[in-house]
């Protein structure tokens, strides 16, 4: 593919600065001639003005003007912005003052009177001289991209890596807006923002500049062109001056886009800042796609681990849907104590997880009318112990560690394994020991029937202080209710 950027102009821009009108005029006239396109201005101060509003690859300027001379021109605008190449023009008399000025950052000078071919070949060697000191600067900004990429490490999570990544494109190009959109899975013609940097609510043509993708063709854009792909640049405080866009691709299909846009009038995106944010995107491709690998096997595995639960249970017609009705009782606990959902969902997990040391552990020996021995009770006492076993090795899982190992300790501190007490006792535990303990007790059991569900009520009340934590008794008595009430209405079975 032919490396170049999309609607990026090819005419070379040309501000001209000099009090003499006439002079003016005649560089104008042959400069237009020549192709180039010519902006003549009148004084020093217009062109500091004329640079405010649009970007310019030469700058032809006169040494002696009235209000401000060329000298301190070149000054500001190397200050403001170094792109564009500088060239002075001056009389005889002034030919030391030229080279101060050349010292000062100007590129050449032209000598008064002159002919229109020697500032043509002037301008040539200045043009030729910025395409080589851009394509130097690209490349060095290329390999300080590559470089930035690496510190997108695989060992931060998604959503840290891509808030990185445009923070790195906002502060390396000076990007005033910077977003990153994917494609909804399930509504392919959507597109879902993840991250995005900066004050500026901008809308995209996200159809459009996918398809400028599929026919191979670089998003690099300036001034009224920056727009062509947004569809509200009138919202932002002042206009996008300059745009340019990335694909992110799987696999060689587009499922994503980057995009910078600037609203200074006086910066312009280069082609090696463009290359810089592709391979940006390259980085967020791969993140974006191993995230969404680790998430489906996280699930699978989840689901895997859930599964044996729910197998162990359902060869105990006395536990059978125990760990669905404590991860549903769980969660009401927790919905009623106002606990965030990222709480609330954790808690729920746990709920449907909180036995899974119980794999170890012979049921049959356990499941029995009679009362355990105490070597029998210590078998039960270790599925805690074994869960956390169980789970400890699994990244993803250990968030449920507190669910797992400790929903059997106590509040006045005679519980297992740990033998905490108060507060010391995560809450998610807290939770679950209420949750597990109503269900044990409105459940049959091969030593006893099911309690009724006002007995099991006062139980946890009165157990309150000593077992349980009564903050949690009170949450759960007072959801329980307005969870049977809605059962009943919807003709759905309650303990009775």
């Amino acid at each position: 593919m032919e490396d170049e950027s999309l609607f990026e102009d090819e005419v070379p821009r040309v501000l001209v600065v000099d009090d003499e009108e006439a002079v003016l005029d005649i560089v104008n006239e042959f400069l237009v001639l020549e192709g180039y396109y010519v902006k003549p201005v009148g004084s020093a101060r217009a062109a500091l003005d004329q640079l405010k509003t649009e970007p310019f690859d030469v700058i032809l300027t006169d040494l002696k003007m009235p209000d401000m001379d060329g000298i301190e021109l070149i000054q500001r605008i190397r200050d403001w912005n170094p792109d564009p190449v500088l060239v002075m023009m001056t009389g005889f008399g002034t030919v030391e003052t030229a080279i101060e000025a050349m010292k000062l950052g100007a590129f050449d000078y032209i000598l008064k009177p002159f002919k229109p071919d020697d500032v043509v070949a002037v301008l040539k060697r200045a043009l030729e001289k910025r395409r080589l000191r851009r394509e130097n600067l690209s490349l060095r900004e290329t390999l300080n991209f590559y470089e930035l990429s690496e510190i997108l490490s695989s060992d931060r999570g998604l959503d840290e890596q891509l808030k990185l990544l445009v923070e790195m494109v906002h502060s390396n190009f000076g990007a005033h807006h910077v977003s990153i959109d994917v494609q909804d899975p399930e509504q392919p013609n959507n597109f879902i923002n993840r991250v995005k940097l900066g004050p500026h609510p901008l809308e995209f043509k996200h159809e459009a500049l996918i398809q400028e993708f599929l026919n191979e063709r670089n998003v690099l854009l300036h001034g009224q062109d920056a727009e062509k792909f947004i569809y509200n640049p009138g919202l932002v405080d002042g206009r996008v001056q300059s745009f340019m866009a990335t694909p992110l691709r799987l696999r060689g299909a587009t499922f994503g886009l980057i995009t910078a846009s600037s609203l200074d009038p006086g910066v312009q995106f280069s082609e090696g800042q463009r290359k810089g944010m592709a391979i940006f995107g390259g980085r967020a491709a791969n993140a974006i796609q191993t995230a969404r690998m680790y998430n489906n096997l996280e699930d699978t595995f989840t689901q895997t681990m859930e599964g044996f639960a729910r197998a162990l249970e359902a060869k105990d017609a006395y536990t059978h849907g125990h760990s669905d009705r404590v991860a549903m009782y769980s969660k009401l606990i927790a919905q009623a104590m106002g606990l965030p959902p990222v709480e609330v969902d954790r808690i729920q997990h746990g709920g449907l997880m909180h036995d899974i040391g119980k794999i170890g552990i012979r049921g049959d020996e356990l499941n029995k009318p009679q009362k355990l021995t105490p070597a029998e009770y210590r078998m039960f006492k270790s599925h805690p112990v074994k869960g956390r076993r169980i789970i400890e090795p699994i990244n993803f899982l250990r968030h449920l560690i507190p669910c797992v190992y400790h929903h059997h300790e106590a509040w006045d501190g005679n519980g297992y394994p740990g033998g905490l007490d108060g507060e010391a006792i995560p809450l998610e535990a807290r939770i679950l020991a209420v949750a597990d303990t109503y269900d044990a007790m409105t459940s049959n059991r091969p030593y006893r029937k099911a309690l009724p569900h006002m007995i099991a009520i006062i139980e946890l009340k009165r157990c309150a202080n000593r077992q349980f934590d009564p903050t949690v008794v009170t949450a759960f008595c007072e959801a329980i209710e307005d969870f049977r009430k809605a059962r009943v209405a919807q003709g759905l079975p309650v303990p009775h």
